[in-house]
């Protein structure tokens, strides 16, 4: 059997890369589906929500590439296709500056990877965006701006803009993107990390409007919630607006896990591979988070393959988790634990005690975990709970209601479960 690169055994797994091709994606078969329909349905946007390292950005990207007529993952899930569709696509990924809906459109308008690119290639396009300046002055498309937000308007026989709102300009400039008719079903505009967005008051009602001045135009949202109300914050209208293409990304099953494991061995020619029992444990671990596969398999191939070991043991397993604690593999999980536990055994203790027993639902009942923790030495288990639930200690619980609890993001739960102890035991 011939011996991979390091390349090769390095990208086998990827936690830190959304999956693009379909051959590497794994399982969602469901989810794919409903991707499909929503690009398919007319005048319904797309709504992609879940828990952080759940897979929502590996599935806009796929839906991107059905959405411009490659057609590999309908045909990998087997599900009913036809004709390749035709969109032209865009994809924007929002940060903590894009404070709000103006924000968000100005950048969509004027960012050379999404729309900004076509605007400066359309004359009406770049005409309508060029009217508009942004309050922060810079140079937009080519035209030097003035810094105290002055908008320029351009004397011709067309009605000047330049007093108009963002999502007026907004809809104008991409309804001439549309008359160009650079595709034959449209624009899709992937948003992802939508709930980065500091208040996206307004989005409901800009959706709505578009949907019937350019209904050539599909959003596809993807965001960290549970449902579309609380990604959007406005309750009115946002089931309508997405009827029928709400994707919830749940946690995914064994199965699906499992497959990600064989594709990244496939991906090596099975040169490196896990045994029963060492799978068995990466899935326990992951608690249905694909991000928690690609993250400790993506270790244990590293130190298998630097170890000259071939078959990878429930061992090499628990010593992996080791080195990835240690070594600080993912800064932002790991600082959020240290900032929890703050050099507590007996909150780390109860920490744990809550990941280790929460319910499908991920509910935690405090009656159980404060068992759990008495049985370890601490006696007085609420006390840590209201630590863990204040801004002090990161805020990673949240009250639900008497007695119940629930972690503010599943994937820290998962690694909190995983992750060995920091503090050693006292006394």
């Amino acid at each position: 059997m011939a011996k991979p690169s390091i390349s090769k055994v390095e990208n086998a797994f990827q936690p830190a890369k959304e999956i693009n091709s379909a051959t590497r994606f794994a399982g969602r078969k469901k989810s794919v589906g409903d991707a499909y329909y929503g690009l398919i349905a007319a005048g319904s946007h797309i709504a992609i929500v879940g828990n952080r390292g759940i897979g929502k950005t590996s599935l806009s990207r796929q839906l991107i590439n059905i959405a411009t007529g490659d057609n590999d993952l309908l045909e990998k899930l087997v599900l009913p296709h036809d004709e390749k569709l035709d969109f032209q696509t865009f994809y924007y990924a929002c940060g903590q500056t894009t404070t709000d809906t103006t924000a968000l459109l100005e950048r969509l308008l004027t960012s050379s990877g999404c729309l900004g690119e076509w605007v400066t290639q359309i004359p009406k396009a770049s005409k309508i965006v060029s009217s508009y300046t942004p309050r922060f002055g810079a140079n937009i498309l080519g035209m030097k701006v003035a810094l105290d937000g002055e908008k320029r308007t351009e004397v011709e026989s067309s009605a000047a803009i330049g007093s108009h709102s963002i999502d007026t300009v907004f809809t104008n400039a991409v309804a001439a993107i549309v008359e160009q008719k650079l595709s034959k079903d449209g624009i899709l505009i992937v948003i992802d990390e939508f709930d980065q967005i500091g208040d996206p008051s307004g989005f409901a009602s800009f959706l709505k409007a578009l949907a019937t001045n350019v209904p050539e135009i599909k959003f596809c949202i993807v965001g960290v919630a549970q449902d579309i109300q609380q990604l959007m914050k406005e309750h009115q209208s946002s089931n309508r607006l997405f009827a029928g293409s709400i994707i919830p990304l749940p946690s995914m099953s064994s199965e699906e896990l499992r497959e990600i494991i064989d594709i990244a061995e496939s991906a090596i020619d099975n040169y490196l591979t896990f045994n029963t029992d060492a799978e068995e444990r990466i899935i326990s671990l992951a608690q249905g988070h694909p991000y928690m596969v690609h993250l400790i398999g993506k270790y244990a191939f590293r130190l298998a393959y630097q170890a000259g070991k071939q078959v990878i043991t429930v061992e090499d397993i628990e010593a992996t988790v080791q080195s990835i604690a240690e070594h600080g593999s993912d800064p932002v999980l790991e600082g959020r634990y240290k900032k929890a536990v703050a050099s507590s055994e007996h909150r780390e203790i109860v920490l744990k005690a809550l990941a280790s027993t929460q319910a499908d639902d991920g509910e935690v009942w405090t009656t159980n975990a404060y068992k759990l923790a008495l049985d370890q030495g601490v006696d007085n288990a609420s006390q840590y709970v209201g630590h863990l639930a204040s801004d002090e200690y990161g805020g990673e619980i949240v009250k639900m209601r008497d007695r119940y609890y629930r972690f503010s993001d599943s994937l820290f739960a998962a690694y909190v479960k995983a992750r060995p102890r920091l503090v050693s035991k006292q006394g």
